[in-house]
């Protein structure tokens, strides 16, 4: 028995960003606070906002750090007051989309920014149109947001049906100025999404479809996409992956990958996707572990079974330059006992198949 809903308005294909103005008219948003990347504003996607909606763009918000702060969600929150928003357009990669997120259920329900981080009713927001010129995050067909406490060494993700986008206008064409490391990772946490939703408690036959799916097309385009940055067919191949892995783990959650990036990006500064990525691997063999009908996954997306699919993946991430052992990625070995500990109080690790003890995550660790 499962449920699957997902409310977002999904507009994909090269160009479609184009047609802005007419899915703002259908929305009737007439004064609208776009925040946008530093690297938008400088490839002139604002500009081109900027010009295809006219004086319905009031206030223009950029700045935003590649993992989102209170201040930054503060700073989008205090636009939308001074003009008294009808909608935000987000436009960028996960950080600006999770950060306009976090701000317009701020300021829709009234959320102080000193309580933002323990609030738990993200119920309702100001409309959010998503505009990723990533493929990876997925945070412009997903309900959840992560925002981070620089000053308490805190990543913490926020999850609510408010946070869903109204609408999502998602063009591959965006994505051909992400530089090769932004392209490698942002597109294996699309990879970490798929795995981290097949290796959910709460997956179900749809979300496992769209997940093996999404996991094939990555796996198939991930690195075409990273040596060639305006191949058209792997861009729109690693657009069209991100958004069905969205959607699947919109429903299912992240698990175990997951729950240990965050104290890996919050205490090392290891990019997101990357954190994830660097024990996935691990994980997916210990979920089939428990769930031996990962390996036919596994042979859907690709491969011979779990332990195939893992040796794959480390090989994919090397080829687009990527970090695989603790060494490489600076951390002692004394950490991980730390890591251990703070991967085990997260609420997605709840929500992973295998259930590992303290000792037996320290265990993982060490085989990194």
């Amino acid at each position: 028995m499962f449920s699957f809903n997902h409310p977002v308005e999904i507009k994909f294909g090269a160009g479609i960003f184009t047609r802005l103005n007419e899915f703002v008219v259908d929305y009737d948003y007439v004064r609208i606070v776009v925040v946008a990347s530093n690297s938008q504003v400088e490839n002139g996607v604002v500009n081109l906002i900027e010009s295809l909606l006219g004086d319905k763009v009031r206030q223009v918000v950029t700045g935003i750090e590649a993992n989102p702060t209170l201040g930054n969600v503060e700073s989008i929150t205090s636009a939308m007051y001074e003009q008294d928003a009808h909608a935000v357009i987000a436009a960028g990669g996960g950080s600006v989309m999770d950060a306009s997120k976090a701000a317009a259920a701020a300021y829709m329900q009234g959320i102080g920014i000193e309580e933002l981080l323990n609030h738990t009713d993200f119920s309702k927001a100001l409309p959010i149109i998503a505009i990723p010129s990533t493929s990876g995050s997925a945070s412009e067909v997903t309900a959840s947001s992560v925002i981070s406490d620089k000053e308490n060494g805190l990543k913490v993700p926020l999850s609510g049906p408010g946070l869903y986008p109204k609408l999502a206008i998602v063009d591959p064409e965006l994505t051909y100025t992400c530089p090769p490391n932004v392209t490698a990772v942002s597109g294996v946490d699309v990879i970490c999404h798929a795995l981290d939703c097949l290796g959910s408690a709460k997956s179900n036959p749809i979300s496992d479809a769209l997940a093996i799916r999404a996991a094939k097309l990555a796996f198939e385009n991930l690195a075409l996409a990273f040596e060639e940055p305006e191949n058209r067919e792997a861009r729109t191949n690693m657009s069209l992956a991100s958004v069905l892995a969205g959607i699947a783990f919109s429903q299912t959650g992240t698990s175990a990958s997951h729950a240990m990036s965050y104290y890996l990006t919050s205490h090392f500064d290891i990019p997101h996707g990357e954190a994830c990525a660097f024990s996935l691997d691990e994980w997916f063999i210990k979920n089939a572990e428990v769930n031996p009908e990962l390996h036919q996954h596994a042979k859907d997306i690709g491969f011979d079974d779990a332990a195939h699919l893992s040796v794959r993946f480390n090989d994919l991430k090397r080829k687009v330059g990527l970090r695989l052992t603790l060494d490489e990625l600076g951390i002692n070995r004394d950490e991980i006992e730390n890591i251990a500990g703070e991967s085990l109080k997260q609420a997605n690790m709840k929500n992973n198949i295998a259930q590992l003890d303290k000792p037996e995550i320290v265990q993982l660790l060490e085989r990194k």
